[in-house]
Formats: C-alpha cells, sequence, structure tokens
C-alpha cells in the first residue's frame, strides 16, 4: 500500500472515515488523467475491491466523488470544490486567534502591529499595546507610508522593479526623517536586502525615535497578504533585543501563516 498519509496520526481514528479520506488523497494525487478504477484503488490502497467499491458508492451519494462520463473510472466531485471554496473565508486575517500577537506583545514588552497593504500604504488592521510607558502609538486602521515602515518594505520585497514602478509611477519617495529612503534605485537594494534575509528593520525612517522589525505572512497560495511588526523607542530597541525579537516574530509570522492555509514553500520537481 503506497503512503498517503501526511498528517498527525489521530487521537481516536475512525477505521472508516480514514479509508474513505485515503479514497479521496488517492483520487487528488493519481486520478488527474480520466479518473482512477476500482482495481487500481484497490491496488494503490491495500484494500479489496468490494471495500473500495463500498466507499466509493458512500462517497459518491454525498459528491465527493463522481464517475467519469466516459468510463467507468472515478475522479474528486464539485462537493470539494464547493468546501474548499469557503476555507479561506473563515480562515482569513480578520478572525485569526489574537492570542498569537498578544504572546508576542507581552514576551517583548513592545508593540505589535498586524497590516496589510492598499495601493502605496500599509494598513493597520490589528495591533496589541505594551504596558511600558513609550509605546508606539499606532492606531487601527491608520495609513502609513511603504517605503518608510518596517511592515511596508515587508509587504513590498518580492515586488519587481516594474511593479515597483507601476505603484509610485513619477511620484517622488516623502523624506520623513533623515533615514527616510527617497529613491527608487536604493529602495530596490534595500527590498533585495529583505528578501534575502527574510525581515525589514524601519530605522527612524518614518518616525524619529521608533525603530521597527517586521515579517511577512504568506497564505496558501504563497502571496505576501499581510506584515507584523514590533515597534518601540530606539532606545529600548538595541540590535540585540531586535535580533531576539526576530526569534518570536519568526513564529507568530508562521503561526498566522499557517492560519490562512501557507503549506510552506513548494519545490519544483521538474
Amino acid at each position: 500500500m503506497e503512503n498517503v498519509k501526511n498528517v498527525k496520526n489521530p487521537k481516536y481514528p475512525v477505521q472508516t472515515v480514514e479509508k474513505a479520506l485515503d479514497v479521496i488523497d488517492i483520487l487528488s494525487k493519481d486520478g488527474l488523467n480520466g479518473g482512477l478504477g476500482i482495481s487500481e484503488l484497490s491496488s494503490k490502497l491495500g484494500m479489496g475491491k468490494s471495500t473500495v467499491h463500498r466507499l466509493l458508492d458512500t462517497l459518491q451519494s454525498y459528491n465527493y466523488v463522481e464517475k467519469c462520463p466516459n468510463n467507468t473510472k472515478y475522479r474528486l466531485g464539485w462537493k470539494l470544490f464547493e468546501i474548499g471554496n469557503l476555507i479561506p473565508q473563515q480562515r482569513n486575517l480578520f478572525n485569526y486567534d489574537t492570542k498569537i500577537l498578544e504572546d508576542l506583545c507581552n514576551t517583548y514588552g513592545e508593540t505589535v502591529n498586524l497590516g496589510v497593504r492598499v495601493e502605496n500604504s500599509v494598513v493597520t488592521i490589528s495591533k496589541m499595546n505594551a504596558k511600558a510607558t513609550l509605546i508606539a502609538n499606532l492606531q487601527v486602521g491608520s495609513r502609513e507610508p511603504l517605503h518608510a515602515t518596517a511592515m511596508g518594505k515587508s509587504l513590498m520585497a518580492e515586488m519587481t522593479r516594474e511593479e515597483i514602478d507601476n505603484l509610485y509611477g513619477d511620484t517622488e519617495l516623502k523624506k520623513f526623517t533623515a533615514n527616510t529612503i527617497t529613491s527608487l534605485d536604493d529602495l530596490m537594494l534595500e527590498l533585495e536586502k529583505i528578501k534575502k534575509q527574510g525581515y525589514s528593520i524601519d530605522d527612524e525612517e518614518f518616525v524619529p525615535g521608533l525603530t521597527c522589525i517586521a515579517m511577512p505572512v504568506r497564505n496558501y497560495r504563497n502571496e505576501v497578504v499581510a506584515a507584523v511588526s514590533v515597534s518601540g523607542p530606539s532606545i529600548r530597541l538595541s540590535f540585540h533585543k531586535i535580533m531576539d525579537i526576530k526569534k518570536g516574530l519568526d513564529i507568530a509570522t508562521k503561526e498566522l501563516a499557517a492560519f490562512v492555509g501557507y503549506m510552506g514553500e513548494k519545490k519544483d520537481i521538474n
């Protein structure tokens, strides 16, 4: 029998359910070219033909599988497509487990923000305030420039030069502090660096005295859909503390990515 499972062993397994899921799993991998017949499924799954037939009959009655119109083989049914399309709606960044960011905030005692890109701005959609006296006072719903913020640069890190040019056109990059990047060429160099190292830093580029570190959040399509930042006064965020925060930020962004379906990068086997 081929190994079709890629999940943790269930605590209370139901054998019939496991067999039915194995049938669906095999059809999703090996049934793309015209489906699979009962004999083929029986061989691949190590089950008797009568067992496979009963499983297919039940799955077919619920529209999870269907018979191919031109032969006696089986393929996945549209019910799975219908259910699959509901997953992103249920697992979006507006109903994530807030404990992910709360833990990050409590661990490091600094403000944590979750933001998404809207045109050439980053919009904060969620934040956790630290208990410290001096905190980064960024409000939910506020728009900040992509090029001058850690979240913004993380959101842009994988964009091409053409995409960046289309984003900004002939508009100059606004200067906010002495550290703000104002050249598109310099911005592209910074984004290339961020792409390689996996995180971005706002070293007082938007607000004097404020330092941030951010990382991207990917979805089930491997697209960067959000970014998380940890920000605070530069006097508290030393290089050592930033590198410590990076470890927790990496865990938090991976948890958020898993929530919205990210399964890791797929390797090209060709």
